[in-house]
């Protein structure tokens, strides 16, 4: 279940937009204050909706601290809480008032969008909807056949996969062989920085198995 961290000092509406979330299928945090937020001891969010006039500061001041998608939820929606709020790499602004409607289109759109990114945990970010692998600010684009071999490794995980399995999976690629399948994985860890086969694993006599992070 997808967790959502909801900061609106309104407590109506908080309450309210907490129930309808809840109702759709997520798991909704609500905080009032930013003292109340820094003050929680799990913070694993999935994605935030954060107003900007709270009672002890600004939405803001919440913003710099998250790593995830926020969707900024206020009256103030001048052209400047815009400009920084893009700056700070928010996903979108929503004017209140609003329909409910509009805030869970959005944020099922992002979440989707969301769910196909996979970050590692040695920085590398594979972007399986752009069909990119970025490493320290430096994007790579992947080739049909690199993409769809880690796509199938990532799809099947943690299942080991032989070379023929994933021969099968690459049908319409009637030139692929054991020996571009071996290829093509040297190549993907390259590109994610996977030397020590942290990623991608070897099975001696069977196949690859994919250890990173899930979708």
């Amino acid at each position: 279940m997808n967790e959502l961290l909801l900061i609106e000092d309104d407590l109506q509406l908080g309450k309210t937009l907490q129930s309808q979330l809840s109702d759709n299928g997520y798991q909704v945090v609500w905080c009032d204050t930013v003292a109340k937020y820094l003050s929680l001891e799990k913070k694993n969010f999935h994605l935030a909706i954060v107003d900007l006039n709270l009672p002890d500061g600004s939405g803001f001041d919440v913003i710099k601290t998250l790593q995830i998608p926020v969707i900024i939820m206020t009256a103030q929606n001048s052209p400047e809480n815009r400009l920084t709020g893009l700056e700070m790499g928010v996903y979108d602004f929503i004017p209140k008032p609003f329909l409910f409607k509009e805030l869970h289109l959005k944020i099922d759109r992002l979440l989707s969008e969301k769910n196909q990114t996979i970050r590692l945990s040695n920085g590398a970010v594979i972007d399986l909807k752009s069909r990119t692998v970025d490493l320290t600010g430096s994007t790579t684009f992947l080739n049909d056949r690199e993409y769809n071999v880690l796509r199938i490794l990532i799809e099947k995980s943690p299942a080991v996969l032989s070379r023929d399995e994933i021969l099968n999976e690459l049908e319409e690629d009637a030139e692929a062989s054991h020996r571009s399948i071996d290829n093509v994985i040297v190549r993907l860890r390259q590109l994610i920085n996977d030397q020590e086969h942290r990623f991608i694993h070897s099975v001696r006599g069977v196949g690859y198995q994919w250890m990173g992070e899930k979708k």
